[in-house]
């Protein structure tokens, strides 16, 4: 069963006196529940990249007949990324809150978000051109939304909890006067940051090369413990400005078609369409006869399902853990990936992952995307033989090495020797 980030089991499991408890204030944990809060509202941004995709001129806009529809469907889905700072604010709520009370903290990182975020704009306002931009374009963008919230988390804790409970709509005021008096200062210094973070964004598009091999390299190590959704928040949502106020990678690629947007997606492309698929072909084929029927079952839908989809986990998660190794080359090849694809001036994203769906669908707005093929296919070839040499050679515990049990033998009958002994 799945649980939610934000749920709590009923009863509490009992305690052996044996397992070490799960310190619920250290740094790890606190980064791991924020970027679980992070992952739901970014767990929205597939759909909403889809209709907006979908809504644009070069697809069902081209239709006269179609106009007002594709209008619909495209402007349901800028709604969801122009108040994407809301919903990241909302998914911290709901990540960091531990107690059983939801709406009080979800409400609090609202108001502390919109009080922060206007009392930002009143100091920095909008150009005359660009007046009714939405909250995604305001000043800070959607890190507004994650300081808002992370604010409001710190003081509702510490307010509503133990002795110093206090009333609801004095928590919620101290909440306003802490947001008005973070947004003051963060609006204060918006100008010296937007130049930092200016020269930063043109730093990482004149290193492109070294910034996209290192993103994906964290990006993937950082995965199987769940601390890559803030870095991808981040990267993909935050950085980087390609005009009118849209920040990110993401919104620059789906919602502009900036020609150098796609520097954070383009190189993921050859890992999920051919990569990680021929290394979950490895690992079937180097099963032990008796399982392999069983694991191909297991693997080679999930290879399907990644090379069409970009879903990569039910095929990472088989290795990560048991075989770090080969989990640590997959990071490095993801990197490899982005700095080859940045390097070829390759630019490319996604509204989901990097599956030969999104391949498809946004073909027309990337720039030379054919060569993203060539690349997957010797990416393909690269990772099987990489996987199905580690796998036999160090006899690694991926699905379906652990040899099969069986009935023991008398005490006069030689022993079985193990597989490759």
């Amino acid at each position: 069963m799945v649980t939610l980030p934000f749920t709590r089991p009923k009863t509490a499991p009992p305690d052996d006196g044996n397992a070490a408890p799960d310190d619920p204030t250290t740094l790890t944990a606190r980064l791991r529940r924020m970027g679980q809060g992070l992952a739901l509202p970014i767990a929205a941004m597939p759909a909403a990249g889809l209709l907006l995709r979908l809504g644009q001129d070069d697809l069902l806009g081209r239709y006269q007949h179609l106009h007002t529809a594709a209008a619909i469907i495209s402007g349901a889905g800028a709604a969801v990324l122009d108040h994407l700072p809301a919903l990241f604010a909302v998914g911290i709520a709901l990540g960091l809150n531990r107690a059983k009370d939801v709406a009080g903290p979800v409400l609090a990182c609202l108001i502390s978000y919109l009080v922060l975020a206007k009392v930002v704009l009143v100091l920095n306002p909008l150009p005359a051109d660009q007046v009714d931009a939405p909250p995604a374009r305001w000043p800070y963008g959607a890190l507004a939304g994650i300081v808002g919230a992370l604010l409001a988390m710190a003081i509702w804790k510490r307010v509503t909890t133990g002795r110093r409970r206090i009333p609801l709509f004095a928590a919620y005021g101290i909440v306003a006067l802490a947001a008005i008096t973070a947004g003051t200062l963060l609006g204060l210094a918006y100008p010296t940051v937007e130049r930092v973070l200016t020269a930063s964004a043109a730093a990482v598009s004149n290193h492109a090369v070294l910034g996209g091999g290192v993103f994906g390299f964290l990006n993937r190590l950082l995965g199987p413990i769940g601390l890559h959704q803030p870095l991808n928040a981040v990267v993909w949502y935050l950085s980087g400005d390609c005009g009118g106020g849209v920040k990110g990678d993401v919104p620059c690629f789906i919602q502009e078609h900036s020609p150098d947007a796609g520097v954070f997606m383009g190189g993921f492309f050859p890992v999920y369409m051919a990569g990680l698929p021929a290394a979950a072909l490895a690992m079937w084929r180097s099963a032990l006869p008796e399982h392999r029927r069983r694991v191909g079952a297991l693997l080679l839908p999930a290879a399907a399902i990644c090379s069409l989809a970009g879903v990569t986990e039910p095929i990472e998660l088989t290795f990560a853990f048991v075989a770090f190794p080969l989990y640590l080359v997959h990071a490095v090849l993801t990197g490899l990936s982005l700095a080859i694809v940045n390097f070829l001036d390759i630019h490319a994203g996604f509204v989901f992952s990097a599956g030969a769906i999104d391949y498809v669908l946004n073909y027309s707005i990337s720039q030379r995307p054919l060569l993203l093929l060539p690349l997957a296919l010797a990416y393909g070839a690269l990772y099987y033989g990489i996987f199905r040499f580690a796998i036999t050679r160090f006899n690694l515990r991926t699905p379906g090495r652990t040899p099969a049990a069986t009935n023991a033998a008398p005490d006069d009958s030689p022993p079985v020797p193990e597989p490759g002994s």
